[in-house]
């Protein structure tokens, strides 16, 4: 099917109700024409009453005030009296009908109040607005306080430009990029793709992509989307509608060819370059918001998408370079933003606009921003983010910490010569200690201690040692083990685990190379018993080591 047939459902929409407006101006016109004539035929000195009396084109039977119930009324059941309750409950029971004494709860059918009523379900969530969300939490609201007086505090001002002079941006780099593709028969996926976002992208960087209710093809489209421009999807945001002030009763939703009802859109988020949430606060704050948001909407605008979406954003990602594509000049400007207009709403900034919150709106200029961006950037010791505060920091929900101490992994040990073995490593990885003893006749004895000794546990974050492990042994030879990087030392051996081994004897003259396979082990020596360092593997405990 070629491009140009393709309509999206908000296109079908837009075409029908604009073929019924003609239809009903049309209608008018006739009615008021007919009137017009009947008046002129009465007037006349011998009028022709039965063409004048002839009745004015036929007029749609105004819609009936109340809906028919979508189900015949059912006589109320009557419950029967519960003796075994206390008087309190039994009132209860008495006075709702959804009343579960066991349970104390009284449940609500939210399915079947939609069906009798049109009311979603999602109407009844309380708390979801976002004055009112934390009402129980004060440290929360005062996060969320401090938050959003940090952000107004350190932010450009508002700026716009229409979408023909993208690439007036470039060299920008934008921290957040958000888009909201005005998808038409004129615009569809593959132009998406072909948006110059990559070039805008900072790294790291984070993008934030509306692609509609998932009735569509808009999740899966909208993944490989960002697969092209570089980016991780990591996220999913939903926006979950309600129908508060736009429910017309049982069975008016607008028509849709998908197996339930849609009320919901998602935006998907996507992620460019590395971020770590334990080691990065200087760039993202997380779990500050939910990833659900509860709306109305907008009746003058259907295609609105929720305000709260730019707070999210805020208090997420610090970054200070943020970018909107697709924005509208009634309600997308907004101060720390550079918002890209869409064609038809390019014009309608005038000289002297300002945003909801009073700030006036600049077009777009390079210079101007650049210099805003310094300015931020010196309040912010170099770097384009909103600054941190002592008593956000300490608000702020942290990631979890893994159980596990840090440690060296140093150990002293005695080698089989009977002398000193010392070993120098990066984060010890958890292994118990073994004791080795030698006497001169080579007769090797050794006992295990319990796990709870000696252990090295490694940290969260691994970190870099020296690439270097080393055992020597003095006495009547010495032996010596190395690892290129990544050393793990265990207690009273030497050992290095990454790089092949070298051993090297010196003693009796024998020399021999040893530990292959990335582990260099004090052993392994050559010939002769004199020059082999016994290793047991069995007692050795090893820990996970992640990233996150």
């Amino acid at each position: 099917m070629p491009k140009e047939a393709i309509l999206s459902t908000t296109d079908v929409l837009n075409s029908a109700n604009s073929l019924l407006t003609s239809h009903r101006e049309l209608l008018t016109h006739v009615r008021n024409s007919q009137r017009a004539h009947r008046r002129q035929l009465h007037a006349l000195a011998t009028a022709p009453n039965e063409l004048a009396n002839l009745p004015l084109i036929d007029s749609p039977a105004p819609s009936p005030l109340h809906s028919p119930p979508s189900s015949p009324q059912l006589a109320p059941r009557t419950r029967p009296q519960r003796q075994d309750l206390q008087p309190a409950k039994r009132a209860r029971v008495a006075r709702y009908a959804n009343y579960v004494p066991e349970e104390e709860t009284i449940r609500n059918d939210y399915s079947q109040r939609y069906v009798d009523s049109g009311e979603w379900p999602q109407n009844r969530v309380l708390g979801a607005e976002p004055s009112r969300r934390f009402e129980e939490y004060p440290k929360q609201q005062r996060l969320l306080s401090l938050k959003k007086e940090s952000v107004d505090a350190h932010a450009t001002p508002p700026f716009f430009l229409p979408f023909s002079h993208l690439s007036s941006l470039h060299p920008q780099k934008f921290d957040v990029i958000l888009l909201d593709p005005p998808f038409s028969s004129s615009f569809g996926w593959d132009d998406l793709q072909a948006l110059p976002v990559p070039s805008l992208a900072a790294d790291p960087s984070f993008v934030f992509m509306w692609v509609g209710s998932g009735a569509g093809e808009g999740l899966e489209r909208g993944r490989e989307v960002l697969a092209k421009w570089g980016y991780r999807r990591c996220e999913d945001v939903v926006w979950v509608k309600t129908n508060n002030t736009t429910n017309r009763g049982p069975g008016t939703d607008p028509p849709t060819t998908s197996l339930l009802t849609r009320t919901k859109q998602h935006c998907l988020m996507g992620i460019r370059g590395t971020v770590r949430r334990s080691t990065d606060s200087w760039f993202v704050h997380c779990n500050v918001d939910t990833d659900v948001i509860i709306w109305e909407g907008d009746t003058a605008d259907p295609m609105r998408k929720p305000p709260e979406m730019y707070t999210l954003i805020e208090n997420f990602c610090l970054g200070t370079r943020r970018l909107e594509l697709f924005g509208r000049a009634r309600s997308s400007l907004r101060r720390g933003w550079v918002t890209v207009l869409t064609a038809s709403d390019g014009a309608k900034v005038g000289e002297h606009a300002r945003t909801a919150e009073g700030d006036v709106v600049h077009l777009w200029n390079k210079d101007s921003w650049e210099e805003a961006t310094r300015h931020l950037a010196s309040l912010a010791g170099g770097k384009c983010v909103v600054p941190n505060s002592q008593e956000i920091d300490a608000l702020r929900p942290k990631s979890p910490m893994r159980s596990g101490n840090s440690g060296m992994s140093g150990g002293v040990g005695v080698a089989i010569s009977g002398g000193v073995g010392v070993g120098v490593g990066s984060a010890g990885v958890g292994m118990n200690a073994v004791n080795m003893n030698a006497d001169p006749n080579m007769n090797i004895q050794h006992t295990r201690r319990p796990p709870s000794q000696n252990q090295m546990m490694v940290s969260p974050m691994m970190g870099m040692g020296m690439p270097m492990d080393m055992g020597m042994g003095i006495g009547n030879m010495m032996g010596m083990g190395m690892g290129n990087m990544g050393m793990m030392g265990m207690g009273n051996m030497g050992m290095g685990v990454g790089g092949p081994g070298m051993g090297m004897g010196m003693g009796n003259s024998r020399m021999g190379m040893g530990g292959m396979g990335g582990m260099g082990m004090h052993g392994q020596w050559g010939q002769g018993y004199d020059g082999f360092h016994w290793f047991d593997p069995s007692p050795c405990e090893y820990a996970v080591i992640t990233a996150w």
